[in-house]
């Protein structure tokens, strides 16, 4: 089977609001294999969407599929971008690269790893409220889908709730791939502390390192048990190696040059990224959805600045009016 490779463009908009853009990257089938059963019913579904959402965008101007074209693209436009890019992390894949700007100054690897793992964090609790919203409003709509009447609410909120749904597995999975990269990263210093104690080397009383030395089987422990508790729990063999190979694997963050150059991460700090770089962006990863997602998230962080304007003036009213008296 092709190896699917998940690939996240990490594209900071403005000051701390950044844009995260995730695809995935699958080879072609070699000649003589036929695709699984469910990479055939999604390939049909997404055919036959595709085919419909074309329809409507091709129906005159004024019809009501016309206007229910527009209605999806204003609501798809209203679509958080931390969700979009959550929902775009498969369940599992072969190979999984943060691609963040060059620049160490500006934005070091741990920067981008604390922040993906915020964002996967409170990702979790908010999707699963929004799915448990989203049910019980579905709940009520059901004997209204046997009659003859146009069903826009309902399809509407069934997309909210496999949104939501498929979005809180990104982040869980992000998540758990984040954190067990994390604790391979404490067991590799940790024993590499361990052999330069064996090897003779005194390490202070009561330091973080004489600490984590001690804790280096304890480490190895727990990361034996994460990735065990990752694998599949059948008793065959063969199916959780199957399974241990397509689940979502450690993040490998990689500096990318041509980041640094279009994005310029120091001048994000005074000015938004600009649309003729994130076109620029586009073209070079070839992802003809990154504009409206970064056009979302410019508007999401152009009104998170103007809320913080409008919260400064009344206060910024007030002070003035206690100078004058």
């Amino acid at each position: 089977m092709p190896s699917t490779q998940v690939k996240v463009l990490v594209l900071p908009v403005l000051r701390r609001y950044w844009l995260f853009h995730a695809w995935k990257e699958v080879p072609p089938q070699p000649p003589g294999v036929k695709p699984s059963w469910k990479e055939a019913v999604q390939a049909k579904v997404m055919g036959s969407f595709q085919s419909q959402w074309a329809k409507l965008e091709a129906a005159p101007h004024g019809t009501f599929n016309h206007k229910l074209f527009k209605f999806g693209q204003y609501v798809m436009s209203k679509v958080d971008p931390s969700e979009s890019f959550l929902k775009a992390l498969p369940q599992q894949a072969d190979g999984l690269e943060i691609l963040y700007p060059a620049s160490v100054a500006s934005l070091p690897e741990r920067f981008v790893r604390r922040r993906l793992r915020l964002l996967a964090a409170a990702a979790q609790p908010f999707h699963a409220s929004r799915l448990r919203l989203w049910i019980g409003i579905l709940l009520p709509q059901l004997p209204l889908i046997p009659l003859p009447l146009p069903n826009v609410t309902i399809y509407y909120t069934i997309w909210r709730i496999t949104s939501n749904r498929s979005a809180g597995r990104g982040a869980a999975n992000l998540a758990a791939a984040l954190e067990l990269s994390s604790d391979i990263q404490r067991l590799n210093l940790a024993q590499q502390l361990l052999q330069l104690q064996q090897q003779g080397v005194k390490l202070q009383r009561g330091t973080w390192a004489e600490q984590l030395a001690a804790e280096a089987d304890s480490l190895h422990q727990q990361v034996q048990l994460r990735m065990a508790s990752s694998r599949s729990s059948s008793s065959s063999e063969h199916a959780a190696a199957e399974q241990q190979s397509k689940q979502l694997p450690l993040p490998v963050f990689i500096a990318d040059k041509h980041l640094e150059q279009l994005v310029e991460p120091a001048e994000r700090l005074l000015s938004p990224l600009p649309e003729a770089a994130v076109l620029r962006l586009a073209e070079l990863y070839d992802q003809h959805h990154l504009l409206e997602h970064f056009r979302a998230a410019n508007r999401k962080c152009l009104d998170k600045n103007q809320q913080q304007q409008q919260q400064q003036q009344p206060h910024h009213h007030h002070h003035h009016q206690e100078q004058r008296t």
